[in-house]
């Protein structure tokens, strides 16, 4: 070999060797790539979500899903299942940015997507320590439609509260599904009283006869209210089933008898029950004649009007208040002075009930009292006037409605997402996802029901 191969072969293995490395380095890289972004590995991340998701295992299926989109980035199934598993979670501040990159990887707004994160929301504040926040959940379950909903009421109808679980029957109820669920249908066994009122009433509101049987076990239950409960759903269910023991009643020798026989009479708009339900207008507790007041309003009839006048002096505010709504429901013409006369009534919650009355008797200028409330030092009376302009001016309500979102009170808030809810259509979307973000746990239920079933609605008009 001449020296100048020589020093030309030892020139050559310093960049041989080089050459050799890079490609063992770039095959190294290479199989790094492949096993770290494998789309099989995406999938296999993906699947495993969504079994954990299914379980309810939220925190390992936030893993896979964070794994998945380390792995293949931008992936809009990643971000709608992530979403979905914030919102039971309980972090409805990264549902919606997950929500929102969703929509911006993909063609538009997923109205289904935004219905299952509500849902995910309330499944979370179904879990929550204080009842109240429960109730409240299982509350707003009712706007959202029976789709999609069992697992949370059925996990609510087993509460340990009894008053969650009540509150879920009757929500049950709003949603036509009581008479087919198997936990409604054993609560009229429920240990505590209010919970088998709840289910008896439910089950006759069913109007389904195969529940009959199990209504009638309420006619031998020891508490007498459910006993007078059990009798209404009967005679709902088409039983024959006489008024007597409920006139009978309406004299026991218990407030809280009389007042709920004074109730169910109404409601049934019997016009035999009438002469006991305006005696019952001067029964010496208040408590049932306020339940007479609102009764007489119930059953429909213009006889009760000049009762219903009298009333409206009466030296207790429930009752006038009572009163006064009831005569708006009757349409009572001749009451307009004697409403006009209450709005000047030393109780806020009278001149409120007076305002409405007047509303629906066509006198809109009253509504005006309806934004003097809202500034009441009151909470409870501000949040009953943002309720009464969401009923009886929806014209107005979603202004009245945003104002009141900023409340310092969340009862207030609570009853402007209502408002909003109901009267705001799809334009009222942005301010209930503002409201899903709110500190107080209650608001964001009231706000996850309606958003939730705002956004069914537009899915349905989608499809």
């Amino acid at each position: 070999m001449a020296p100048n191969d020589q020093s030309a072969g030892c020139n050559q293995t310093p960049f041989l060797v080089t050459f050799d490395a890079m490609n063992l380095g770039a095959f190294i890289l290479s199989a790094l790539w492949l096993t770290v972004f494998s789309p099989s590995v995406f999938a296999n991340d993906l699947h495993d979500a969504k079994a954990a998701l299914e379980r309810r295992d939220y925190e390992s299926a936030l893993k896979l899903l964070d794994n998945a989109l380390k792995t293949m980035p931008g992936q809009a199934a990643v971000y709608e299942m992530r979403a979905v598993t914030q919102a039971h979670r309980g972090r409805a501040d990264e549902a919606l940015a997950d929500y929102d990159q969703a929509v911006r990887l993909t063609t538009g707004e997923q109205p289904d997507l935004l219905r299952r994160i509500a849902i995910g929301v309330l499944s979370a504040l179904l879990a929550h320590d204080q009842e109240f926040v429960r109730g409240a959940a299982v509350t707003a379950l009712a706007d959202l439609g029976p789709r999609g909903i069992q697992s949370p009421l059925n996990a609510a109808l087993r509460d340990r509260s009894p008053r969650v679980r009540s509150l879920a029957i009757q929500t049950a109820s709003r949603l036509g599904l009581a008479a087919s669920l198997p936990a409604v249908r054993e609560a009229v066994k429920d240990p505590d009283a209010s919970v088998r009122l709840a289910a008896l009433a439910t089950l006759g509101l069913s109007k389904a006869p195969a529940v009959v049987p199990i209504v009638k076990q309420g006619l031998r239950d020891h508490d007498q209210l459910a006993q007078l409960v059990a009798r209404e759903a009967l005679i709902l269910l088409k039983q024959p089933e006489s008024l007597q023991p409920l006139i009978a009643a309406t004299r026991d020798f218990s407030p809280a008898v009389r007042g709920v026989a004074v109730g169910i009479l109404g409601r049934l708009k019997e016009p035999s029950a009438l002469p006991a339900l305006s005696l019952s207008l001067h029964d010496p507790d208040p408590s049932v004649r306020s339940f007479a007041a609102g009764a007489l309003g119930d059953m429909g009839s213009a006889a009760a009007i000049p009762e219903l006048l009298e009333a409206m002096t009466d030296e207790n505010p429930y009752v006038r208040n009572f009163a006064a709504a009831s005569l708006g429901r009757l349409r009572a013409k001749e009451a307009i002075h004697a409403l006009w006369e209450a709005i000047k009534d030393p109780d806020t919650l009278v001149r409120l009930a007076a305002a409405e009355a007047l509303v629906r008797l066509g006198e809109g200028q009253a509504a005006l009292i309806f934004r003097e409330l809202a500034k009441d030092p009151d909470y409870g009376v501000r949040s009953a006037a943002v309720g009464a302009m969401g009923r009886l001016a929806p014209a107005g309500a979603m202004t009245f409605a945003l104002e009141s979102l900023d409340d310092p009170a969340p009862r207030v808030r609570v009853a402007a997402v209502q408002a909003l809810g109901k009267t705001g259509g799809q334009a009222a979307i942005p301010y209930l996802r503002r409201a899903l973000l709110d500190k107080d746990p209650t608001v964001r239920a009231f706000a996850a029901g309606h958003l939730g079933a705002l956004a069914g609605e537009k899915s349905s008009h989608a499809s």
